[in-house]
């Protein structure tokens, strides 16, 4: 019986304690229903869930491991030359084969001109008003024959930041087709860089007077101009040097100062000179430019700078006033800041009005050298020889006897009575009688005493004969063959 009692006993108690046990469960179940998690809160309401301090940290690694950008690859600024007509094309064709980081066009309307050469693009047009040959003098026919091409002319610009024109002034293509080229880049909104050369004396007045008329509009449609009168190649030659050796100096010039002009752009350095300091610079209509590259070596290469960096014999007369100038200097590891100051003063003490920005850059391949590049902008630069108006004649006034004080002499006794004779000298001319000086001074009278309206008049009489000689000449040959055949 106590067995049974027992027995009965165990398991009256393991059921009240699991009873227990599932009202315990069920309060536990209850409260978790009541206070539900931070998670769970979080999924209901859709809020974010707030990632593990693994994750975060996994984050952060990839935040700071993002690929590294360079400077050049943000922003390349795209430069295209072109030059225009034979005398632009063989700058532009010997240019291109040195310089790199721009677009090298040739633009001509002689088809035999353009000659294929590494690195450089070729544009003919004109065909059907030249038949594939140059427009010789004749400016109205190369207007013309741009004009036709107008919209695949307007096509080079686009995305364009600088537009370099290369012209030689003076022919057909240099002088007018050039000012059609200019005129259709006004619109795409970049920077605009003329750089033209002006005929030889030799040339002729006519050809140099086709020239300035031609730069007159050109330098305002352009930002700025820089002009390198043909003249200028005897300064840097001598009586040796051959022809092609004369031309090539200054297209070399040109290549050294464009190619330090573009890495200036391109190179970051210690203190950058970047593209919007460029555009700061070449801003504005109808400027002047002075462009030059100089590099020296030795104790005092500094000194040497200074002498030649404001001098470039090859370029027009650089007297004018600067208003915006930008330099850079470069050197190797050895450039001190002495000799960066002592430049630096010397460009800022010559043009005091001028604003001024200026870089330093590092090039380990100049090793004991300076390289220096100043890009000076202002206004427009005198004139060194005006040829299209010829100069006064000097117009002589009746001639007067000169008196000179003698003393007086002792009175001789008359003697027989002879003619009057002048014994005075007239501006070393031959005795004269009384009567022959007075008919000496009619005849002067009768030839001077025109007025400046007739001397013009003449004058201008003159110059229309000589260009009806040569305007045969300006004909390009296609024309004259027609014109001799009816």
């Amino acid at each position: 019986m106590a067995k049974k009692i027992k027995a009965k006993i165990k398991k009256s108690i393991k059921i009240k304690l699991a009873k227990k046990s599932k009202k315990i469960l069920a309060k536990k179940k209850v409260k978790k229903r009541a206070r539900p998690s931070l998670r769970a809160a979080a999924k209901q309401s859709g809020l974010p869930r707030r990632p593990s301090t693994s994750l975060r940290a996994s984050r952060n690694d990839k935040q700071n491991s993002l690929p590294e950008f360079p400077a050049e690859s943000l922003f390349k600024a795209k430069i295209k030359v072109i030059g225009i007509g034979g005398g632009g094309g063989s700058i532009v064709s010997e240019i291109g084969r040195s310089l790199e980081k721009a677009t090298f066009v040739v633009a001509d309307t002689d088809i035999r001109a353009l000659k294929k050469k590494s690195g450089v693009k070729y544009f003919w047009f004109g065909e059907e008003q030249t038949h594939g040959l140059g427009t010789g003098v004749n400016v109205d026919l190369a207007k013309l024959a741009a004009e036709k091409a107008k919209e695949k002319i307007s096509s080079f610009f686009k995305d364009q930041d600088i537009i370099i024109f290369i012209a030689s002034l003076g022919g057909g293509l240099g002088s007018g087709a050039t000012q059609v080229f200019a005129q259709a880049c006004k619109e795409f909104g970049g920077i605009t860089f003329g750089i033209f050369t002006m005929p030889f004396k030799f040339e002729g007045k006519n050809k140099y007077r086709i020239a300035q008329n031609a730069l007159k509009p050109l330098r305002q449609m352009l930002n700025v101009s820089l002009v390198i009168p043909n003249e200028k190649i005897f300064k840097v030659i001598d009586a040796n040097t051959a022809i092609t050796d004369a031309f090539s100096l200054v297209n070399k010039s040109l290549i050294e100062s464009l190619e330090s002009l573009i890495d200036l752009i391109y190179n970051p350095g210690i203190i950058n000179i970047d593209f919007a300091d460029l555009k700061a610079i070449l801003s504005g209509r109808g400027s002047t430019a002075f462009l030059n590259t100089v590099e020296e070596y030795g104790k005092d290469r500094a000194e040497k700078i200074c002498e030649r960096i404001l001098i470039n014999p090859l370029l027009q007369n650089s007297n004018f006033e600067a208003e915006k100038i930008l330099f850079n200097i470069a050197g190797s590891e050895n450039l001190s800041m002495f000799e960066v100051e002592k430049v630096s003063s010397h460009i800022a003490s010559k043009n005091p009005k001028a604003k001024i920005i200026f870089g330093i850059s590092k090039n380990p391949k100049l090793k004991n050298r300076i390289k220096t590049t100043v890009l000076i902008t202002g206004g427009q630069a005198k004139e060194e020889a005006q040829v299209l108006q010829p100069a006064p004649e000097k117009i002589i006034g009746p001639i007067k006897k000169i008196v000179k004080n003698k003393k007086p002499k002792p009175k001789l006794k008359p003697k027989k009575k002879a003619g009057p004779v002048s014994i005075i000298p007239v501006f070393e001319s031959p005795v004269l009688s009384s009567v022959n000086a007075d008919e000496s001074r009619i005849k002067i009278n009768a030839t001077i005493r025109r007025s400046g309206l007739e001397i013009k008049k003449a004058e201008e009489q003159e110059e229309k004969k000589r260009i009806a000689q040569e305007k045969e000449w300006e004909i390009p040959a296609f024309l004259r063959r027609v014109k001799y055949k009816n």
